[in-house]
């Protein structure tokens, strides 16, 4: 599937999709330039998303897929392109207005609010004046700035997920193996069980908030007849990564971990270092996960310190007290 920005000679097939749908076109041609196209490989439409914008307001609209291509992710990956547009373009809040679908944007983000909320030039937009009826629902989403794709605070030299899946994409079909300093960590037979787009809002002991996505793949041991015939190949790992993405909202600069456990192994997210490939294999390179002080300037807490400091029963930051204390390199176990 491949996404575009619509042209005016695309402008027929864009109404006739939103026609066919029941979908107003109201609008859609004086805000063009903000909809995008998605087409498979032959050129043929598969869907259409738009987005106006009204000062530091964007609205979300004509959200439509074709009867054959429903169901293949074609929505979220549109929706998903249009709001990193939104947030390209420095605006603050987008809204949308819906008739049928409330539950689908709620994976987003997007909650339910009184009209009441909208600005005087998104109420005078054609969407609102005379495309939806009275009884759409209005939803809004908040934009921070850069909120969903800024690194994970505290940490560098993250491996984003569209980076593991062009390292991948680009060699030739081998057996996909993943370690851990040196070492194999993963044996051969394990499954992937699940791929998880996961959305981080966190407050450090400076007061201070931030948000970010990761993508988690869980990998998991095979059986011993499994593990007999090899690793999986870099071919059927991508495939099953594209039929996920087709129906989860996974995003491409989200920094990608990997989640494996075992009955010797604590359950554990781990960092990609760095992807080698090899004349016989691709190896996927593993950190274990630290505990890192984000707030450092501003509680006390060195960045890095040779001896744990001990916690202060007073927790102030601007304090010195070390409040953040101690910082190790702890493993995290889950569940």
């Amino acid at each position: 599937m491949l996404t575009r920005g619509v042209s005016p000679t695309d402008l027929p097939a864009a109404e006739a999709l939103l026609a066919a749908l029941n979908l107003p076109t109201a609008g859609v041609r004086e805000h063009l330039g903000g909809f995008l196209l998605a087409e498979d490989g032959d050129g043929h439409v598969l869907g259409l998303a738009g987005l106006e914008t009204h000062g530091r307001v964007g609205l979300l609209r004509s959200v439509a897929v074709t009867s054959s291509a429903r169901g293949q992710g074609v929505a979220a990956r549109l929706v998903g392109e249009v709001l990193d547009q939104a947030r390209a373009l420095a605006l603050q809040h987008i809204y949308l207005l819906t008739t049928t679908a409330e539950g689908y944007f709620l994976r987003f983000g997007f909650v339910r609010v009184p009209r009441s909320v909208a600005s005087d030039a998104l109420l005078a937009s054609r969407e609102f004046q005379d495309a939806c009826p009275q009884s759409a629902t209005l939803m809004h989403l908040p934009l921070k700035e850069n909120a969903m794709t800024q690194t994970l605070p505290g940490l560098t030299d993250q491996t984003s997920t569209s980076a593991l899946l062009d390292a991948l994409r680009a060699g030739p079909q081998l057996p996909l193996e993943f370690w851990l300093h040196g070492e194999r960590l993963v044996g051969p037979g394990y499954h992937v069980t699940e791929v998880k787009a996961v959305t981080i809002e966190a407050m450090d002991c400076g007061g201070r908030a931030s948000s970010w996505r990761e993508t988690v793949i869980q990998l998991k041991d095979g059986s011993a007849r499994e593990a007999g015939e090899g690793f999986m190949t870099t071919r059927k790992f991508l495939g099953i990564y594209d039929r996920v993405a087709r129906s989860v909202p996974v995003r491409g600069e989200a920094e990608v971990r990997f989640e494996y456990g075992s009955s010797v192994t604590p359950a554990m997210q781990y960092h990609v270092t760095h992807i080698e490939p090899q004349a016989k294999r691709v190896i996927v390179h593993l950190q274990r996960p630290g505990v890192q002080c984000k707030a450092a300037d501003s509680c006390g807490q060195p960045a890095a310190t040779a001896e744990p400091v001990e916690a202060s029963a007073c927790c102030a930051p601007g304090s010195g007290s070390g409040c953040c204390g101690p910082v190790t390199t702890d493993l995290i176990t889950l569940g």
